[in-house]
Parts: structure tokens; C-alpha cells; sequence
């Protein structure tokens, strides 16, 4: 019965593997924020041959925001010039290969926290199966720049995991330093990652160095930015002190409304929620790694929102599938070390 289970699992998650790839077939370029934003400014680098410089100020292009950082199109464009051409139906196949990559660490990673391999391939299809994550492997938002920090989140769970078992402590402070550094030339959120750094295992003069280090791309580019006089179609304000509160209740009925969305989350968040009302872990790495970084990236997030230029009811509900998706690999392992707890040690273990 028990390779029944196991065999169901790495079927249904085969299935989601062909389902994302069939997507970036078949719809290569149905996101707009890909075709107007990432896509749009390799083909920038690949015209230009260098930075572009006239494009990124030019008007016509401020819907396409000109600040954001050009890692993610510079790397796309070098693959245009190794094809030969702007062949974006090809770009689109790193998405699904991403997909892949994610749900390899997360098996790998509940795996290093103790779960069987079986209950370890059921959790890893649940994760596969989140609509968000989904539609970023190539149903829908294929092209677009936030599976790569859903990515950099979850190689930091992986990493840290280590480095409180006491393995790769030299190493995995390295690793995590570099993958904020990138994921902060990716998209500006990616710097949130910092925040995960207060919670590692190591001394504080080490974490210090490393957040310093870490902020240096993103402050570069942000000075470059600045320098150069790339347009911002947004930024921030500080709104008055009543409507501050307007805007964290807008916020918070904007997130509430996303997590009862069936189509997006299934009955993951209620569930998840009785959970945490209900269960108790003595797991260290949930209670002094996971949990604070969780609630300190979700903080920034929720920080942005409130004092954005762009009005939350226009920019909450655009945006916050996304979001909630980058960051979850901690809600996520959250989940799973919670109902963990809840299964017969004979097969949770």
C-alpha cells in the first residue's frame, strides 16, 4: 500500500511537471508583466548591445519600470545572442526547468527535517500544486521575475537548515550572502531575503559583515538609478496618521481575501491556520529560524503596501498572489512541521 502512495506521488507531481511545460509551450507569452517588463528589456541589451541606456529613459517606456534592476533581462538577452535571435518561446522552457529545480530542494529539504520519503512526496505534490506557483512555472505568469525569488527563499531555508544541524557554517554564510546579493538584482524585494539573516546560527559580527556585503548590489544599483534619472512610475510616501491605519485594514482584508481564493490556495490557509491554533512543535529550526523570518519578511511586505505611492486597492490585489508565493517556503514548512505533528510517528517518520 505504502509504494501505492509513493508511485500516486511522483505520478501526480510528473503530471504538474508536463502541465507547467505544456503551458510555456502553448502559451509561451500570456503574462503582460513578461512581455511589457523582462522580455521587452532583454530585447533592450540584445538591440543595443550594451546597456540600454536611451531605452530605459525614453517615455514610451515607463509602463515597463525603468528602476527595476536588469539582471534577470540581461541574463535572458545573453541566451538571445547564443540563439541567435529574440526567440522568447524558448526563454519561457527556464521556467518549468525552475519549477523542477523547487520541488527538488523542497523534497530534499523536508526530507533533512525527518519526514519519510513517502509523506516527503505528498507534501512536495501539495507545494506543486499551488496555483500561483503554477502559473509562474508557465501557465500564466511564465516570463516573470518572482519564481526566482521564490527560489532564492527557499535555497536559504535549505541552506540554514544545514548550518543549524552545524554543517557548511563558512560556506553557508557565503551562499546566503551571494543569493541575497542576486536576488536583490532581480527584483528590489529580493533584498527582504536580509531579514532571514538575523535568524542564522552564526555570531553577530559574522551576520553584520554578511548584511553589509549583501546590501551592496542593491544600494549600487539603487545609486545608479538615481544617478542616471531612470523614470519611476512609483515610490513611496508617508500618508497621514489616520490614513495609515485606513490603509493596514485595506491591506489586511486585501491578503484575507486572497487566502480564501479556492482556485489559488485550495483549503491550504485554513487549514494551516487551525493548525497553528491546535498543534504544538518542538522543532528549534521552525521556532527560531522559520517563524521569525516568515513574520520579518511578511512585515517588509506588508510595509511596502502601506506606504506605497500606488493605492492598495489597486496594487494589493495585483500583486499579492505573488508575493505570498515568494515567501512560501516558510509558510509552507511551517505547514508541513505542523501537520507533521499531527501524524502516527510510524508514518511521519
Amino acid at each position: 500500500m505504502l509504494k501505492v502512495f509513493k508511485y500516486l506521488s511522483l505520478f501526480l507531481i510528473l503530471l504538474n511537471v508536463v502541465y507547467v511545460i505544456s503551458g510555456a509551450y502553448f502559451y509561451p507569452l500570456a503574462s503582460i508583466d513578461a512581455i511589457g517588463i523582462w522580455l521587452l528589456k532583454a530585447k533592450f541589451f540584445y538591440l543595443t548591445h550594451g546597456f540600454p541606456l536611451e531605452f530605459l529613459k525614453n517615455p514610451l517606456f515607463t509602463y515597463s519600470h525603468p528602476h527595476y534592476p536588469i539582471l534577470l533581462p540581461f541574463i535572458f538577452s545573453i541566451f538571445y545572442f547564443l540563439l541567435g535571435g529574440v526567440k522568447e518561446s524558448i526563454i519561457v522552457f527556464i521556467y518549468p526547468l525552475t519549477f523542477i529545480t523547487i520541488l527538488f530542494i523542497i523534497y530534499k529539504l523536508l526530507k533533512e527535517l525527518g519526514f519519510n520519503q513517502i509523506i516527503a512526496l505528498i507534501f512536495t505534490y501539495i507545494y506543486s500544486m499551488l496555483s500561483p506557483l503554477l502559473a509562474l512555472a508557465g501557465r500564466k505568469h511564465a516570463g516573470e521575475a518572482d519564481i526566482f525569488i521564490l527560489l532564492a527563499n527557499l535555497l536559504v531555508v535549505f541552506i540554514s537548515l544545514r548550518m543549524f544541524k552545524n554543517k557548511m557554517q563558512n560556506l553557508g554564510t557565503i551562499l546566503i550572502t551571494l543569493i541575497i546579493m542576486i536576488a536583490s538584482q532581480i527584483k528590489l524585494e529580493g533584498i527582504f531575503i536580509l531579514a532571514a539573516l538575523i535568524f542564522v546560527p552564526i555570531p553577530k559580527k559574522t551576520k553584520l559583515t554578511a548584511g553589509v556585503i549583501s546590501l551592496i548590489p542593491f544600494l549600487i544599483w539603487n545609486l545608479a538609478a538615481f544617478y542616471l534619472r531612470l523614470p519611476n512610475d512609483f515610490g513611496f510616501l508617508i500618508p497621514p496618521f489616520q490614513e495609515i491605519f485606513t490603509r493596514i485594514f485595506a491591506i489586511a482584508g486585501y491578503v484575507l481575501l486572497e487566502m480564501v481564493k479556492i482556485n489559488n490556495w485550495y483549503i491550504l490557509w485554513p487549514v494551516f491556520i487551525i493548525s497553528i491554533v491546535l498543534l504544538r512543535t518542538k522543532n528549534v529550526f521552525l521556532k527560531r529560524f522559520i517563524i521569525p523570518s516568515f513574520l520579518s519578511i511578511g512585515a517588509l511586505y506588508f510595509a511596502v503596501y502601506v506606504f506605497s505611492s500606488i493605492n492598495p486597492a489597486t496594487y494589493v490585489p495585483s500583486s499579492i498572489d505573488r508575493v505570498l508565493i515568494q515567501i512560501s517556503p516558510y509558510f509552507f514548512i511551517w505547514f508541513a512541521l505542523l501537520i507533521k505533528e499531527a501524524l502516527p510517528k510510524k508514518f511521519s517518520q
